[in-house]
């Protein structure tokens, strides 16, 4: 039985004979826990160690690009700061209230982000990670899409991938709104179904709204930590979204439950330092899937559980 494609009763079938019953387990940002983050090697780390679907955070660039970052400040996360025929670009820039000093995105076309090399986030406490500094170049959603598809073959199974759409109404006010050229790909990749292997996730509505009179795929409405999960907020969801994404700290079993009853399936962001124990917990909740950076200990809970049950059965 398959209660959505984030559904938790997700049961998947392989060529291979590969048969899993559980959450969903997302890769976030890839294996970022043991790869640079949105790289190639972090996804496919992600995909090989057992992870059902990835979550690529997505922006875009000057030239219209959707390109696999979590950041506007390229610098974060890649070599831009190192790079003298870039240094004219770094600037100031206010988002939300706050003032950010930085090389943004929006002001690179994909030619030049196509330069940059990739860099672990968190050097001194991911410092195998770090190994893979400089290797890596910069993903575009449509090459992760590729990637997906490749790895769905090796897999026997279909793999999905998780987008989620960063500072929407910033990129819509500079005139580079991200639904467009989103809707234009999920089109041309077949990716417009509930069913499609593809889901699209964000902490702003209005654009999970825009993009429900579009496609069919599954929708998920992130919910901020500072924000109360309220019942009459979850059935507004319930009219746009397929599933809500809570933040691990509102992953109790009052705002599970008040979600499920509102029809939604329930997601749960980001695991990092939690044990198989924590993970099991969440799972004795009935979450439909989490997010997470080391999805292979979520894939190993998860299919000895599995294993559990069908000694108990037999």
């Amino acid at each position: 039985m398959v209660r959505s494609f984030a559904g938790h009763l997700l049961v998947t079938r392989g060529t291979h004979a590969r048969c899993v019953t559980g959450p969903l387990v997302i890769g976030h940002r890839g294996a970022s826990g043991h790869r640079p983050e949105h790289t190639s090697l972090a996804y496919r780390h992600a995909w090989r160690g057992g992870a059902d679907s990835v979550e690529p955070d997505v922006v875009i660039t000057r030239d219209g690009v959707l390109v696999c970052r979590h950041d506007l400040d390229l610098a974060l996360t890649t070599d831009v700061a190192r790079r003298p025929e870039f240094a004219d670009r770094r600037r100031r820039l206010v988002v939300a209230g706050r003032e950010h000093h930085g090389w943004f995105v929006q002001d690179f076309d994909l030619a030049e982000v196509r330069q940059l090399r990739a860099r672990e986030r968190w050097p001194s406490s991911r410092m195998d990670s770090a190994r893979y500094d400089g290797l890596l170049g910069v993903l575009t959603l449509e090459e992760l899409l590729d990637l997906r598809e490749a790895e769905s073959q090796r897999a026997g199974r279909r793999l999905g991938v998780h987008i989620e759409l960063k500072h929407p109404e910033l990129f819509a006010d500079l005139g580079m709104p991200l639904d467009e050229p989103l809707v234009d790909l999920l089109r041309r990749r077949g990716l417009t179904s509930a069913l499609s292997g593809a889901a699209v996730m964000s902490f702003d509505p209005h654009i999970l709204r825009r993009l429900r009179r579009e496609v069919d795929t599954e929708l998920v409405q992130l919910v901020d930590e500072v924000e109360p999960v309220k019942r009459r907020r979850l059935q507004r969801v319930a009219t746009y979204a397929t599933a809500v994404g809570l933040h691990k700290n509102h992953a109790r079993q009052r705002s599970i439950a008040t979600a499920f009853g509102c029809g939604l399936d329930v997601l749960v962001w980001t695991l990092r330092e939690e044990t198989p124990v924590d993970i099991g917990r969440l799972f004795d909740l009935g979450v439909d899937g989490v997010l997470t950076d080391f999805p292979e200990l979520a894939v190993g809970v998860r299919d000895q559980r599995a294993g559990a049950s069908v000694a108990r059965a037999s």
